[in-house]
């Protein structure tokens, strides 16, 4: 699906293009659970000047494969990071700069060793958050004590996932340190920049050394994100219970009889 909402006054509304780079680190394509294609992807955040993208769909990396390939086919300045939001036993949580999707509904501490074994960035998503699963503080408190290596944290994630629970999230980082993010977690086309991330430079590179030395900022409170019709988010809440899923577990069990027939080779 894709497409088939309208915005609200503002919504296609650019972000600057000078100064310091712009990142929305958790986008979701309608390869995953979101509603926008790739292509409107691309097209949206172009539009709007953000200077690095990364795809996070949930527990694959196909969309962010598709977008990474229109990216090149078009030659954009858009820069792109591969991501996945994984689905642990504790809450979800971001793996950016991945090459494959760590296995899911496991313990969230396998995840993040999954994803540091990959070279990648762990970001906790939506922290605290009721609506989705997500890790609560005792959970990071608990992780970050047993010396589990999170780089960054949402402070600022529009969607009602999180809206409520960001002064909570914004007083515990300021014990925990960790690398203030902020990002859209778009699933719809609207949404996309709604929440950013400032940064020293302009490519994934220069963002992977702000996260890592602290020095990127969370954007987007400045303008609510576009409102859009509720029928909209009960369409997209039924494609993610009942459509996503099976596409998932499909996804899984080819990827398994792949990796018995490597083996097996």
């Amino acid at each position: 699906m894709d497409d088939q909402t309208s915005g609200a006054p503002g919504a296609d509304s650019t972000l600057p293009a000078a100064g310091p780079g712009r990142a929305d680190i958790h986008l979701h394509t309608n390869l995953g659970d979101g509603w926008i294609s790739p292509a409107r992807l691309v097209q949206t955040a172009t539009l709007r000047q953000l200077t690095v993208i990364a795809v996070t769909d949930h527990d694959h990396v196909e969309g962010a494969r598709r977008v990474e390939e229109l990216l090149a086919e078009q030659n954009s300045p858009l820069r792109m990071i591969t991501g996945v939001e994984v689905s642990t036993r504790h809450g979800h949580l971001l793996g950016l700069f991945v090459k494959k999707a760590p296995k899911p509904l496991r313990p969230v501490q396998e995840s993040i060793d999954a994803i540091k074994e990959q070279g990648g960035l762990v970001v906790v998503p939506h922290p605290l958050g009721t609506l989705v699963p997500s890790l609560s503080r005792r959970r990071i408190d608990a992780l970050l004590s047993a010396g589990y290596e999170i780089d960054g944290i949402e402070v600022y994630n529009p969607s009602p996932a999180n809206s409520s629970r960001r002064a909570a999230v914004r007083s515990a980082n300021e014990e925990w340190g960790l690398a203030e993010i902020g990002a859209s977690d778009a699933h719809f086309w609207q949404h996309i920049g709604a929440g950013y991330t400032r940064f020293p430079g302009r490519t994934p590179d220069d963002l992977r050394r702000a996260v890592l030395d602290r020095s990127v900022r969370a954007g987007g409170q400045e303008q609510p994100p576009a409102r859009l019709n509720p029928g909209a988010y009960v369409a997209q809440c039924a494609w993610s219970w009942f459509v996503d899923p099976p596409r998932r577990m499909i996804r899984r069990r080819r990827e398994a009889r792949l990796e018995r027939g490597a083996r097996d080779g």
